[in-house]
């Protein structure tokens, strides 16, 4: 009898067959290069900027600017770049081969044409010291998908730009230590993803926005080292998630805001350098995750409140250099810690209470005050 024939391969189902041509699709985009336009854009930024020492630009050769070129990512699926990060100072093997943190030093300018790259989620270019110039005003309004807009440690020079708050992607502004002037924004209260701001270490004028209160996401305002005038929003005392205020060396007047002691997760305030006056609210000190609070050199008046507790907890405590007047609060003593604390320069009087944190203090947390005397001063006569 003669054998049967072999039955004949079964057709691979319709849906396999989709499924295996999708998954040629996603391989071939994700291996796909960058798009013409986006290297194009990335040439005409490198053409602006200048760098010999480090060499950072030293792979932006070919025409694959997704697998090869440092500091540029594309998104897989389109082959579009998605983030640019060039940091002056990395610790990364391409930059520091040797295993010591690199140190570079850039010049020239941002070019226009990074807002080409209009899929970019993140753009940094930090820590180049030379890089000056103004920010392009269309990042503000080119870079709809931008979460991340990191500019520190150069030379930018001009304002920033007014419709910045049109980023409604935007989590981190951070163009501290450049040489930025003009106001704040009205528009920054308007991004309402923002997390991380830090405009420290430049020359802007103006005041705070009123409803800086608006930034509901926000957990670091760092504004400090600039010339910024007019009194403390009240309305910074309504963000819930603010953990560190800084607003330090500025020409600020004005109170201290009631409520911001009621910021229950902030844990550091800076406000020294200023002409802060009025009293110091008795809830900043009952703040229980406070640990860090400098209202020095201002001219804060009246008595410390006498409210401190054992869940009080500073690593610095400095009111030095104001009016205050009074005693030193003998609540202090009931602290679980007091690391730092500077009370001199003030119009302090009576006896410095006994024991801790004052045992572990020396003279200078206390000189220059009015009629202090006993702990380290010596005793009172």
């Amino acid at each position: 009898m003669a054998s049967a024939s072999p039955a004949p391969s079964p057709a691979a189902p319709p849906l396999l067959l989709l499924a295996l041509a999708t998954l040629a699709v996603v391989a071939s985009a994700s291996a796909a290069e960058c798009s013409a336009g986006d290297r194009d854009a990335l040439l005409a930024i490198r053409a602006a900027l200048s760098e010999a020492h480090l060499g950072v630009f030293s792979s932006w050769t070919g025409t694959d600017c997704c697998t090869s070129w440092y500091g540029v990512s594309c998104d897989p699926t389109s082959g579009r770049v998605a983030d640019l990060t060039l940091r002056g100072e990395a610790d990364d093997p391409v930059m520091a081969p040797a295993g010591r943190p690199a140190s570079g030093v850039m010049s020239g300018y941002i070019s226009d044409a990074v807002c080409r790259l209009d899929r970019l989620s993140s753009l940094i270019l930090a820590d180049w010291k030379q890089i000056s110039g103004s920010i392009p005003p269309c990042v503000a309004t080119s870079l709809p998908y931008l979460r991340i807009l990191e500019l520190p440690g150069n030379r930018l020079t001009g304002e920033i730009p007014q419709s910045i708050g049109s980023l409604s992607r935007l989590t981190v502004l951070n163009l501290a230590d450049n040489l930025i002037t003009g106001a704040i924004p009205s528009s920054v209260t308007c991004l309402a993803s923002l997390k991380h701001l830090d405009l420290t270490n430049n020359q802007l004028t103006g005041v705070i926005p009123d409803d800086v209160g608006n930034l509901t996401m926000l957990s670091r305002a760092l504004l400090g080292r600039n010339k910024l005038t007019g009194a403390i929003p009240t309305s910074v005392g309504s963000l819930t998630r603010l953990a560190d205020l800084d607003l330090a060396e500025n020409d600020l007047t004005g109170v201290i805001p009631d409520n911001l002691g009621g910021a229950h997760v902030l844990t550091s305030l800076y406000l020294g350098s200023n002409r802060i006056s009025g009293r110091i609210p008795a809830s900043l000190l009952q703040n229980k995750g406070l640990g860090i609070l400098n209202l020095s050199r201002n001219a804060v008046e009246g008595a410390i409140p006498d409210v401190f507790t054992a869940q009080s907890y500073f690593m610095v405590l400095d009111l030095s250099r104001n009016r205050l007047t009074g005693a030193v609060p003998r609540s202090l003593s009931t602290a679980a810690y007091v690391g730092h604390l500077d009370l001199s320069h003030n119009r302090l009087c009576g006896s410095i209470p006994a024991g801790p944190p004052f045992d572990h203090l020396d003279a200078a947390s206390f000189a220059s005050n009015s009629c202090l005397c006993g702990g380290p001063l010596g005793k009172c006569t």
